[in-house]
């Protein structure tokens, strides 16, 4: 299994503290195993970040932060289930993505490249 790289940047428009922005990119059927966010100098604290899989067989939302633009390293993970679907306390693994990798930003300033964000998948 290889590990690749994707670099992506999202601009906002609208009114300062509620301009939104959004970007599907086209990824492999991967595991996300980090993103690097980079907000732009300008962003407001107020800033919405969302990651989902928008793809097939159902949309799944990775990763939610609210009211930060602070730039900072994330791991997402789920918890893993077993066999009855109940919860393993302490167990996680990387998020899946399945074709697809929306980026949304709600809540901030009009912005070109309001984020850049950089991921590493294992594919």
């Amino acid at each position: 299994m290889a590990i690749e790289r994707y670099v992506i940047k999202v601009s906002t428009t609208g009114s300062d503290a509620s301009a939104t922005g959004s970007l599907v990119t086209a990824l492999p059927y991967s595991e996300l195993l980090a993103a690097y966010f980079n907000f732009h100098a300008s962003a407001p604290s107020t800033t919405d970040t969302t990651l989902s899989s928008p793809g097939d067989p159902v949309s799944v939302t990775l990763l939610t932060i609210t009211n930060s633009a602070t730039d900072a390293w994330v791991y997402p993970s789920i918890q893993m289930d077993d066999n009855t679907a109940s919860a393993i306390t302490g167990a996680y693994v990387p998020a899946l993505i399945h074709g697809n990798l929306l980026v949304e930003l709600a809540g901030s300033d009009a912005l070109t490249d309001a984020l850049t964000l950089t991921i590493f998948v294992r594919v």
